[in-house]
């Protein structure tokens, strides 16, 4: 950002994050936070602050919304905080990664949109992330950001497709706040292979740019592989996003569905967990270096655990929602039910957040019973007796287990 600046003390925040809603709730936040310590963002143009793209920025309506769904979870209620909506299932990119390779391309109406996301709001979600395919190649793009309730708080995740000047220039002030770029490698031909487009690289670094000089919070993401794992390139890796003007470098792990389907990467993920939290730590204090997300740290027992299906749900884009936006097991779909219904019949399956991640275990629930994945997401009956077999109900994560009560 280019009004924006790290703070590496939580000293420095904490007075403003106490301002932000229920001081009960927000306490136990703050402690959180201050024993799980993170690098914070200070936009002073807007005098807001990020502490990264997993959370709305504060003080806001949609940090005090968090706050207040946060508090009701720990009493024992189900509000799915957080939402996904795939707009479009149309992509230009074919990535090696991709868990969405057997889903359709079609596009979600821009009335159901609007739809599940007032009644998303009404059920208590305080972040929405707007994602694909690539949603930049809706028409309507502009429209469906400029719907985004207040109280909430939106994220963009895109290849960086069609992000200009007059696009970003058309979402400043609404309640979109973040972007999520996806940069896969330091090298544009290495970039471009896995992606399977030759301006992807291009189009990411042109998005990170603009948006950085358009003071909008920017997350770049990387799907890891056992190439950047060695420290020479991901230092590389690491300091290229930060001459380019990223905000946070945000970390995912290959998940076991669409093109990866059956895979194994267990390895990867405990050496990833291992370099990424190291370097996270060697670079905290670090002023003038991006923040560093390792996003299956967020999901793991030590933070806020797996959401999916309890805290967090996925809109698909033929309507049918979803316990995770890479889960295909279908509990409804919003042409024919609302979302009220469909999630409260989820709590079946979907009691509380869950300590381990949901898509890792339903992947090999799914191998095991020689599911047919030829189309995703799956039939409700066959969704119903997969997600039976997979009830999430016992212990909590760390956060509702240790902190918030």
């Amino acid at each position: 950002m280019k009004h924006g600046r790290k703070i590496v003390d939580y000293n420095d925040i904490e007075s403003v994050m106490l301002k932000s809603g229920k001081i009960d709730i927000i306490r136990k936040i703050a402690d959180f936070f201050k024993q799980n310590p993170e690098k914070y963002t200070h936009d002073f143009l807007m005098e807001r602050y990020f502490i990264n793209s997993f959370f709305p920025s504060f003080p806001s309506p949609a940090w005090s919304k968090l706050a207040e769904s946060l508090g009701k979870i720990v009493h024992g209620e189900r509000i799915p905080f957080q939402v996904d909506m795939v707009v479009t299932g149309d992509c230009h990119c074919s990535c090696w990664h991709c868990f969405r390779a057997k889903h359709d391309n079609q596009e979600l109406s821009s009335e159901v949109i609007k739809k599940f996301m007032t009644q998303a709001s009404e059920l208590g979600t305080a972040s929405i992330g707007i994602t694909g395919g690539e949603p930049m190649l809706r028409e309507d793009i502009v429209d469906i950001i400029q719907s985004i309730p207040d109280g909430m708080e939106g994220q963009l995740y895109t290849t960086g497709y069609r992000v200009d000047k007059d696009f970003v220039n058309s979402v400043k002030g609404t309640n979109l706040t973040r972007f999520i770029v996806s940069l896969d490698h330091y090298d544009e031909n290495i970039m471009c292979k896995r992606r399977g487009h030759d301006h992807a690289f291009k189009d990411a670094l042109n998005a990170i740019e603009i948006l950085s000089e358009q003071n909008i919070y920017t997350a770049v993401t990387l799907c890891i592989t056992d190439d950047l794992l060695n420290e020479d390139d991901i230092i590389k890796y690491f300091e290229f996003v930060s001459k380019s003007g990223g905000d946070e470098i945000r970390i995912i792990l290959p998940i076991p569905q669409g093109n990866l389907e059956g895979k194994n990467y267990k390895r990867l993920y405990m050496n990833a967990m291992h370099v990424i939290k190291k370097f996270k730590n060697d670079h905290m204090h670090k002023a003038d270096f991006p923040s560093i997300v390792l996003f299956s740290e967020y999901e793991s027992q030590h933070r806020l655990g797996c959401g999916a299906g309890a805290n967090y749900i996925s809109l698909n884009n033929d309507g049918s929602i979803t316990p995770c936006v890479a889960v295909p097991l279908v509990f409804g779909n919003i042409y024919e039910s609302s979302l009220s219904e469909i999630y409260e019949s989820m709590g079946a399956y979907f009691k509380n957040s869950g300590r381990t991640c949901y898509g890792k275990r339903m992947g090999k629930i799914m191998q095991e019973e020689c599911v047919d994945t030829t189309i995703t997401p799956l039939p409700l009956d066959v969704s119903l007796l997969l997600a039976s077999k997979c009830v999430v109900d016992g212990e909590k994560a760390d956060f509702f287990e240790k902190f918030a009560k």
